[in-house]
């Protein structure tokens, strides 16, 4: 049992492995380019594993930003997992803390909307889902970078290539699905059309702030819909008088 829900989560990552694969090789690339050697590239993606920061990071590092720069701005677009770490929360919970610090560890975007549905149903040895669907895209994510790194040299304009859209078509695949509600309908439009407007901003700050004003947008209208939950005349004194009688 516990391997079959292993090799699933496998087989559900893999279409995402294959997207993150191209954007995993030009992390590697770059990070030859500002001057890492094979073996800290590989090492940073295998203790980092985080894409977005990571090509952040390396674009900054480009432009000579300052330390400090580098870490607030990667702290504020990597605050997304606290949302993902709370939406576990309550399967996990009784989980052994190893456990958990691994599965957070390995709590990317990908594995994340890969893994969630199957963590929310009641099932025993679920975890093996997700530790399957986390190995398979660390393994891949950090393969790819070390190919990325090996022959990085050889393309000295990689950035420029286009592959990195790949890891946007990725994301596409990932938020369509998990628009599910006028909430969060919103949230996502808001955000793509505040990211659009405040592109010209440094440092990627248009999108930190743009996914911020989307998860407002999405809350506030989150609250607006519970409070007219609450107060909805619609449950009618009939419905309830029917319903004493047929009890």
């Amino acid at each position: 049992m516990n391997n079959q829900l292993f090799r699933a989560g496998l087989r559900t990552i893999a279409p995402l492995c294959l997207g993150a694969f191209p954007f995993s090789f030009i992390v590697g690339a770059m990070s030859v380019s500002v001057g890492m050697t094979v073996t800290q590239s590989t090492l940073w993606s295998f203790l980092v594993f985080a894409g977005s920061s990571q090509m952040i990071a390396l674009g900054l590092i480009q432009i000579s930003a300052s330390l400090l720069v580098i870490m607030l701005t990667t702290f504020i677009i990597n605050l997304r997992h606290v949302l993902y770490s709370a939406s576990l929360a309550e399967q996990v919970k009784n989980y052994p803390f190893y456990l958990r610090v691994l599965m957070s560890y390995g709590l990317t975007d990908e594995v994340y909307a890969a893994t969630v549905s199957e963590m929310s149903h009641q099932k025993t040895g679920r975890h093996y889902f997700y530790l399957g669907a986390m190995s398979g895209f660390w393994f891949s994510w950090v393969l790819a970078n070390f190919i990325g790194a090996s022959v990085g040299s050889s393309f000295p304009e990689i950035a420029e290539y286009g592959l990195d859209f790949a890891m946007v078509a990725a994301f596409i695949a990932i938020v369509i699905p998990q628009i599910k509600s006028n909430e969060c309908l919103v949230a996502a439009l808001v955000a793509s059309i505040s990211s659009i407007l405040l592109s010209v901003l440094p440092y990627s700050l248009g999108l930190i702030i743009a996914s911020i004003i989307g998860v407002y947008a999405g809350y506030r209208m989150d609250l607006n819909a519970e409070k007219e939950s609450r107060t909805d005349p619609d449950i009618s004194f009939n419905d309830v008088g029917h319903n004493e009688v047929t009890e």
